[in-house]
Formats: C-alpha cells, structure tokens, sequence
C-alpha cells in the first residue's frame, strides 16, 4: 500500500456504524489462532470473532520473569517489545498483556525471536515454537571491566576491575524525581598474585576486556611490582566504598584462621574459611532481587591477642551485586530495602553492640576487605559478628598482623643474613610500554567454585557473537593507545562490549633477592557506565565523563572540556562510530 492509514468503519457491522464506539481490545478469545475484537458501544459490549483469520500460521509469545533472586523485571515482561523474522516477513510487538500475538503469514514458523525485557536486556530465541513461553535468563550484564594476566602458559582472568565507579547508575527513583550515584571515577588498587603474572618476552603483558553490557572509559594505568621475603605477604583493602584515598600496604605476617566460625543459626562453617579455595558460606537464602538475600550473620571468635595494635582481620569473598533496574525497583517499594554490611562485638553484659568501625563489602569478584582491629574488643571477649542482607559470599578470613602496626614481637631476616622489624619491601612504579585496542570478543563464562562461586571467564574459549544490544556513538579507534594510559587526564580508552586492549610493562631488570617473592599491584584511573535502560544515558556512550564533573547526568554547568588538547584527543582518537542494528540477525560492523 501507500504507507497511510485509510478508513475501513465500513467492516463493522451496521448497528455499530453510526455509533461511537468505547474501549476495544484485540485478543484470540476463541483460542482459535487468529485475533478477535471486543468492543463497547453505548448499547453494551461486542464481539467480533474472526472466522477464517487461521488460515495462515501464527506464534503466540508469552514472556516469564525469574522469581527469587532477580527482580530486575514485571512477572509478565510488560514494556518488552518482541521482534520476529520469517524469512522475508519482520514485525515488531511491545508487549502490553500477558500473550503476545504474531502472524506468520504463509511461514510453518519464525527463524528468530528477540526479546528487549523492560531493562534492555536482549534475550534471543532461534527457531521457537508457534506456542513459545520464554523464561528470562539469569544473565550478568554489568560487573566492570576485566582483567587477564599472562601466567607463564596462557592468560587467566583475575578479576574485575574499576569496581569504585557506577555512572549514572540510579539509587531510585520516586515521585518523578531521580538521585544517581556519585560520578566520580574509580581510583582503585587491586592485587595481582606473583603467581599469577609472569614475563613474557621480558614484559608483562596484561588484557583489559570489555565484555558485558556497559561503556568503560580507562584514563590511566600502573602496575607496581612489590617485593617482599617469602615471611611477609603483601594486600590492599579491595572494599566498597573505600576506607580512605591512596594507598596503603598492609605487610602482614603471623596469618592464622578464627578459633570458630558459626552463622546465624549456630552452623559451624570454620571448614568455609580456613582456605583462599573457592569454598564459600553459601548458606544464603535469596529474597526477591537479585544480590538481596534474607538477613544473615557470620559470627568468629578471634584468638587473644586479636585487638592489640597492629592486628587486622582479613575477609576475601566477592559480591553479587544489584543493577540499575532493581535499584529502581527497591525504591519504588518499602518492604525490602539493602543493608550494608555491619560489624558488631559484645560488651561486658554479653551484648551485641555496634563496632566504631565501618566494613563495606567486597568491590567485585575475590576481593579482600582489611579492618583494623585494634582497640576494636571493649573486653577479653573476642567474639565478633558480621550481618547484612547483602549477597555476599565469603571464602576466607583470618586475623593477621602488620608488620608496621606495632604488634609484630618476632624478628624477620633480611636477605643479607641481618634481622630486623621493619616492613621490608622493595616497590617499582611501571608505566605501559605498549597498548594496543582491538576487538576480541566474549569469553565463555562458568561458576568458579561451583554454584555459589562468582563468574568466572575462561580467556581461551571465545565468541565474536555479541549478546548485547549496541551502546551507540563515538568510541576509541582501534590501534595504538598507549599515549591515552599515561596520565589522568580525561583523555581515555572508550571501550564498548567485545573490545580489548593489551597493555604491555617492562619487568624490572632485578629479580627479587633469595627468600622473597613478588606481588603486583595494578593502579587503575577511569568510569564504568551500565547500559540497563535505566542507568542515566546508559544505551550511548557521551556524554562522557571528565574528573571535574560535579554530577552524571550532567548537572548544570557540566560540560565535557573544551580546550585545545582535549578536542583534539576527540577528533584523534574517538572516531570509531557505532550504530544501533536495524533489526535481528544483523551483526555489527567492526
């Protein structure tokens, strides 16, 4: 036809021609397979049945959200909009009731269905069925950057990475009015085991991935070798949010476990926590969000001399964590709300009372959170309990003490034979030799450590398959892009999901010395954006972000820089143009 509307009022049964006609709703009532018309005139209410619309085929979609331990959707995925291809036949549904209806016209059945669940989360369904229920997929869309080390034999995924940063991700939404958090960038330390980055060729070589559904943008990178005697071992506090700005070494020595470990029902899981050995306290029950859980508790009791200065207590675990959408959600209700995690020790009554220090939780995957212990215990009651309603599962604890912390009464030998108290450690500041940007694509995900393990990513198994909608707009060119990982400058690496960029460091000419080791840490400068549909302009990549930005999304007065220098790394560097895809089954040019 001509592509206009026309009038067809003749098609209605004569009664109904002159009269004005109230609600209508289309809907197989007959379960017939084709669309029928309920209408309501002034006389009462009508239907129209369609006899003889089943003559060519249809599908009927029906969308099903995940119950416990996701809610980052309606039950029934209203909002979703559908797209079906059959052969040369495309259509293009939002999803406004329970069942969705599609025509196939003179196709058997569709080659491929494509669902946008209400947060923008793309779910593909090759070849369904004429009657196709779709059940949404618990799928890890947002986590931050990735981080892979070259380990001697092949590259093994680390962690994530640029966790302290969550642009335009909304705390909630209520009443209209929106509050996001804040836009700063994430200025993080993580460590990196000796044993998990080794030379190559005489360099470190270091993979930063994009891979799940979000824009990261990386200003700047260090890596610092730290070397230490095989006595100490060397950690920063990976918390969320920080405990304070920089960075501060822990050297620690004299590791042991907690006398016991009990949960909030009495369970003993001290076998959970003596090892670093993907054997986590799983004993979580999920509440309706994903990473909200049911209250729970970790209650240890610590040796004596846990309190004294210098004595730490070290928890390494990871989170699963909420996104966008569900924030949303939980705002927009009062019956469940995020608790952080609390610390608590007893007093001379044997009551629980509040600790004077905060904990925060792990920032990311196999992440170490560091309290201070000292003065912490008001008497010689060493019991101490950790509660929240957060998903966090913990691998290890155990108290230690530092070796600059005042509590350290045996002496360490120093590697010419002396012995002394001091924290002995030898740290080299690396700045990238290369980095070069590139696509690569999606590495294939599993559970590390089983069903409560966090995802982990196997770097030799690789699809060029992307999952993702497209984040549109301006990113980085592929190629060299070492100039852009120097400084902190707002001139960065914009990376959209299935880029890579490898990073390069010259190894220190000097080995460590007899009887110590060496343990990395990486220094990392930048902003990760989610791109949940309700994460602030979360499907394109500007507005960018800059380290003077007082609010994202902007705030008044906010406004990219325009100097010289800066809009020359624009027209230089960020000319890599990305478009959305007409429709599915239509892969992305690179």
């Amino acid at each position: 036809g001509s592509g206009r509307f026309a009038d067809r009022s003749q098609l209605l049964p004569p009664a109904l021609q002159h009269d004005s006609i109230g609600p209508l709703l289309i809907a197989d009532i007959d379960g017939d397979g084709d669309q029928d018309i309920i209408l309501g005139d002034r006389k009462g209410v009508h239907v129209l049945r369609n006899d003889g619309g089943n003559a060519h085929l249809a599908m009927r979609v029906q969308l099903t959200t995940l119950g416990l331990g996701s809610g980052k959707n309606n039950s029934f995925g209203i909002g979703a909009s559908l797209e079906v291809r059959a052969g040369e036949l495309y259509e293009t549904r939002v999803v406004t009731e329970p069942v969705t209806h599609f025509g196939l016209g003179s196709h058997f059945k569709a080659d491929v269905l494509r669902v946008q669940w209400p947060n923008g989360v793309p779910q593909t369904i090759y070849f369904p069925g004429t009657d196709q229920d779709v059940l949404e997929l618990q799928q890890l869309k947002g986590s931050c950057a990735f981080l892979y080390t070259w380990n001697g034999k092949n590259f093994e995924f680390v962690t994530d990475m640029m966790w302290r940063s969550a642009l335009g991700m909304p705390l909630g939404i209520m009443g209209g009015n929106a509050a996001y958090a804040p836009a700063g960038a994430s200025q993080e330390y993580i460590r990196i085991p000796g044993a998990a980055l080794q030379p190559r060729n005489g360099r470190y070589v270091l993979q930063v991935t994009e891979e799940l559904w979000e824009t990261a943008y990386l200003d700047q990178l260090r890596l610092l070798a730290v070397d230490h005697p095989d006595s100490v071992d060397v950690f920063v506090d990976e918390r969320f949010p920080p405990a304070s700005g920089g960075l501060r070494l822990f050297q620690i020595v004299h590791q042991r476990p907690p006398l016991a470990a009990v949960d909030e029902h009495g369970d003993d899981v001290l076998a959970d926590l003596r090892e670093h050995d993907d054997r986590y306290v799983s004993n979580l029950t999920p509440q309706r969000y994903q990473g909200i859980t049911e209250p729970h508790e970790l209650i240890l009791d610590l040796d004596p001399d846990a309190g004294r200065p210098g004595t730490l207590l070290l928890l390494r675990g990871w989170i699963y964590p909420s996104d966008a959408s569900i924030n949303v959600a939980l705002s927009q209700q009062h019956t469940l709300r995020s608790e952080l995690p609390a610390l608590d020790v007893r007093d001379a009554r044997g009551r629980w009372v509040a600790a004077r220090t905060s904990v925060g939780f792990p920032s990311g995957k196999d992440k170490t959170v560091v309290i201070d212990l000292a003065g912490m215990f008001p008497t010689h009651d060493h019991h101490l309990r950790l509660r929240t309603n957060l998903q966090i599962y913990w691998d290890q604890a155990f108290v230690a003490d530092d070796v600059n912390g005042g509590a350290v009464k045996r002496q360490l030998r120093r590697s010419d034979g002396q012995e002394t108290t001091a924290a002995v450690t030898r740290m080299t500041t690396l700045s990238p030799t290369s980095g070069d940007l590139h696509f690569r694509g999606f590495s294939r995900m599993y559970r590390r450590g089983g069903r409560y393990g966090p995802h982990w990513f196997d770097y030799d198994s690789v699809t060029k398959e992307s999952p993702w909608r497209s984040i549109t707009g301006a990113a980085t060119r592929f190629g060299d892009v070492a100039p852009l990982l120097e400084n902190s400058d707002d001139q960065y690496v914009v990376m959209v999901p299935g880029d890579e960029v490898t990073v390069e460091f010259d190894a220190p000419a000097d080995a460590p010395p007899p009887g110590w080791t060496r343990t990395f840490l990486l220094y990392s400068d930048g902003w990760i954006k989610d791109s949940d549909l309700n994460t602030a302009d979360g499907t394109t990549i500007g507005p960018l972000p800059y380290h003077a930005i007082k609010a994202y999304p902007y705030a008044s007065g906010d406004a990219y820089p325009a100097d010289s220098a800066r809009q020359r790394y624009l027209r230089q560097y960020n000319t890599r143009v990305i478009k959305p895809l007409p429709h599915p089954g239509v892969r992305e040019e690179r």
